[in-house]
């Protein structure tokens, strides 16, 4: 009873079964076919409108300027706008004295600690305790909240953190160093 093509000592047919894979490539339903090798997708993904909308996404995540339409919907006044750009002339300071003049000056027209790791990392390097002990609590709050990880955490963290715990004169902002220090290493 076996088959025409089959050899009678073994059984094997002479004709290869498709694997699998081979079948739904044949469909068209290959868990191996990628979005790179549909010619509809790379269509859109070359046209003008797609590469506005992946470039405005792209500065939004970065931290850059909002697309004109969130700008006018998130920031009406131009706040985040104009603080960002007061953040970015303290950091380009010439020197340590016009850095904490400009620290100060920035306090003063924004009360509000910002949410960026970076600055705050470098406030904890300034001389009044007052602006260090905030921006102690600012980074403890974006830990709690989980919006420091520690792969997105400044590499100077850890080193500051560790010097505000042998230089600090307050106790209590000594144990919030070595505190923070220890989670996000």
């Amino acid at each position: 009873m076996a088959g025409k093509d089959r050899d009678e000592d073994t059984g094997i047919s002479g004709k290869r079964k498709k694997s699998w894979r081979e079948l739904d490539a044949q469909r068209g339903k290959s868990k191996y076919h990628s979005r790179q090798d549909d010619p509809q997708q790379q269509r859109i993904e070359r046209s003008a409108s797609y590469e506005k909308y992946k470039k405005a996404a792209d500065q939004l995540f970065a931290g850059g300027e909002l697309p004109k339409g969130l700008a006018e919907t998130f920031d009406p006044e131009g706040k985040r706008k104009a603080q960002k750009e007061a953040m970015q002339k303290v950091s380009e300071a010439p020197d340590r004295k016009a850095w904490v003049e400009r620290v100060t000056s920035f306090f003063e027209q924004y009360p509000e600690m910002p949410e960026d790791a970076y600055f705050l990392d470098s406030l904890l390097d300034h001389p009044k305790d007052r602006i260090v002990d905030k921006a102690l609590g600012k980074l403890e709050a974006l830990q709690r909240d989980g919006r420091l990880p520690r792969e997105k955490a400044p590499r100077s963290l850890p080193q500051r953190l560790r010097t505000l715990e042998m230089t600090s004169m307050d106790p209590d902002v000594q144990q919030r160093a070595k505190t923070l220090r220890a989670t996000i290493t």
